[in-house]
């Protein structure tokens, strides 16, 4: 973790950094004792890890997500993400597309909105996003595409690409 770093960049947790559509009917269910006790049915996309450690050296990292605290922190325990800023569901009062999660985790890193990315799969991230006066980034791992942005990441190097152009101007 850089943090020197005068860049973050920001993750969405679940199906951009954790595939986890496997516990989407256990989670709308509220039972959490059994979506914990299926983290092995998520994943992660190709090459997570790997992209982690090479943009940790570039910006500071941080989640933000619409899901519980103990939800996210166990989540990326599992994955073994270790992710110093987390913005949840209980840390504000509006959530995504609010702006107000992506302002936390920016505040509590210590970095200019203006200096920030925001990485999504979603439209309602890419709101939050630009509310927050963050640049966003979108991934799609799988066939949906169309989330308001001109062009989407289909895989970490893209990803990686994308933000360090933007970082580097």
């Amino acid at each position: 973790m850089n943090k020197n770093a005068d860049w973050a960049v920001v993750f969405d947790l679940d199906e951009t950094l954790v595939l986890t559509s496997a516990l989407e009917p256990l989670r709308r269910k509220r039972r959490w004792a059994e979506v914990y006790s299926a983290f092995s049915r998520t994943e992660l996309p190709v090459g997570t890890l790997e992209f982690l450690k090479r943009i940790s050296h570039k910006a500071q990292l941080g989640v933000v997500t619409k899901a519980p605290r103990s939800y996210a922190e166990k989540l990326l325990a599992f994955h073994q993400i270790n992710v110093p800023v987390i913005a949840a569901y209980h840390d504000v009062k509006r959530v995504k597309p609010s702006p107000d999660a992506l302002l936390l985790a920016s505040h509590k890193l210590g970095i200019d909105p203006s200096r920030c990315i925001y990485v999504g799969d979603d439209e309602n991230d890419v709101r939050a996003a630009r509310s927050a006066g963050f640049a966003p980034v979108g991934v799609s791992w799988g066939a949906r595409t169309d989330i308001g942005l001109e062009s989407v990441c289909t895989s970490w190097d893209e990803a990686y690409d994308e933000i360090l152009r933007l970082i580097t101007g």
